[in-house]
């Protein structure tokens, strides 16, 4: 758990254009690799989604720096420009305290069990960039991002 400590508080110190550049670069792989476990008609791009989301609101608010980072999935995601807003009245319905939210973060772990490490590993950073691009991962950010390592 140190060196999960020890990650979070380098990541925390990347400046705003690292985390965009970072999070691009694994975003295509990850939709691509996750995107043949879909047996019921989630596409790669769905699931990922829901775990860009699932990073957003695991503190429960939704930070501008945060939006920004994901604006671009979002816009492409739902087809149209998406505002600060939008985005903040999408999340209400995507509560970390909601069974639906529940039910994704256990699915998404069972996934788990089905990818490569490296995809995992990759899935795991991307969530953790996106929860420290406010400058702090919060207690309740690490809570979730640990849903996921174990």
């Amino acid at each position: 758990m140190f060196e999960f400590e020890k990650l979070c508080r380098e990541v925390e110190k990347l400046d705003p254009l690292t985390y965009s550049v970072l999070v691009a670069e694994k975003s295509a792989d990850i939709i691509k690799g996750i995107s043949y476990l879909t047996e019921d008609g989630l596409t790669g791009l769905t699931i990922y989604s829901g775990l860009i989301l699932g990073a957003v609101v695991s503190d429960g608010k939704l930070a501008e720096e945060e939006f920004l980072l994901i604006k671009p999935m979002l816009d492409v995601a739902l087809g149209e420009e998406v505002t600060l807003e939008d985005a903040q009245a999408l999340l209400k319905y995507f509560k970390p305290e909601s069974k639906e939210y529940k039910n994704f973060v256990d699915a998404v772990v069972d996934m788990f069990g089905e990818i490569s490490d490296e995809l995992k590993s990759d899935i795991v950073t991307v969530c953790l960039l996106i929860c420290a691009v406010d400058g702090k991962v919060s207690f309740k950010e690490r809570r979730w991002l640990k849903q996921l390592i174990k």
